[in-house]
């Protein structure tokens, strides 16, 4: 009986064994469990499989950290996933997302969309599809700004994808307003997150909303910058900065400073986590700054730096 017994448990051990082996392995990701296979096919598997896995993870941790959640679109879109590409400009759209990163969102949308088309699996073009909610949320969703409504309505009508979007009555009242016209081409639209910015490109600037001026003085803005941008920064000087990981991806936890100036005056940053002292940065450039470590070894991560930006003064 004993040995039966002994047999019995060793068989049940095995069985149990065995399936914890099967069970897909967990990591933690922010705080939530999810299939390591997930992660690993968000890094390093093929762009389909990729793409779905971002997708996946997104959706997952989306309630939890909705930064982390458009870190996994914005890398889905990268691949020019269609899925992926729709669910980052509505994500990004969403009330739970600041300015700063909403605006880096459709800059980021409207450089996918320079390079050509963005097809579903079944071979549908939704270049029409994501013009027409660019169109409308720099219409109607802060931040509002009338020429980047008229610039991407242009690039909608001489990409040639506008005709059932065209239909819509949102975009008639647009082309009646704006006076657009197929044949009068535009400067092609541009993107600075993950691409240099040259100097004074118009493409790039998006004037704070309402009737406002700039004066003959300048303002010192004071701003903790940290993987979200920082709304304080873009309002009041029409800069966008992020903390930013390894990759150039906005992340919760940096190592260097991506900052460019969307306004149309130069602007001079100090900061002393990246070693700047007023530092120029001309309208239209972009720039990726390293943090310093206070001994000038290498600098540790961190969750977000003090910033100060010297720039023209704006009346309201």
């Amino acid at each position: 009986m004993n040995l039966k017994n002994a047999l019995w448990v060793n068989g049940i051990l095995m069985v149990a064994a065995v399936g914890c082996a099967t069970t897909p392995s967990e990591v933690r990701v922010q705080g939530i469990a999810v299939p390591s296979s997930w992660v690993e096919r968000a890094e390093k598997g093929d762009d389909e499989n990729q793409a779905q896995a971002c997708l996946a993870l997104a959706k997952k941790l989306w309630e939890r950290d909705s930064m982390e959640s458009l870190r996994y679109l914005r890398h889905g879109a990268e691949l020019r996933d269609a899925d992926c590409v729709r669910q980052y400009l509505a994500h990004a759209e969403s009330a739970s997302v600041n300015l700063s990163q909403r605006l880096y969102a459709r800059l980021f949308i409207e450089g996918l969309l320079r390079k050509g088309s963005i097809k579903t699996k079944d071979g549908e073009d939704i270049r029409g599809e994501l013009y027409y909610q660019l169109c409308w949320a720099w219409r109607y969703t802060e931040p509002r700004c009338a020429p980047k409504t008229k610039q991407i309505l242009q690039a909608m009508v001489d990409s040639g994808v506008a005709s059932a979007q065209a239909r819509s009555t949102f975009i008639a009242q647009l082309l009646q307003e704006t006076g657009v016209r197929p044949g009068a081409r535009s400067q092609e639209v541009q993107m600075y997150a993950g691409e240099s910015a040259d100097e004074m490109k118009s493409w790039l600037q998006v004037p704070l909303a309402g009737d406002r001026r700039a004066t003959g003085d300048w303002a010192v803005s004071e701003a903790n910058v940290w993987g979200g941008g920082s709304d304080r920064l873009f309002l009041a000087a029409n800069v966008l900065g992020f903390l930013v990981n390894a990759q150039g991806e906005p992340s919760f936890r940096g190592t260097q400073l991506w900052i460019c100036n969307l306004g149309t005056s130069p602007v001079y940053i100090t900061s002393l986590a990246a070693g700047l002292n007023n530092h120029e940065i001309l309208p239209g450039r972009e720039e990726v700054i390293p943090l310093v470590a206070a001994g000038f070894g290498k600098a540790e991560s961190t969750t977000g730096i003090p910033l100060n930006a010297r720039h023209p003064r704006i009346l309201r």
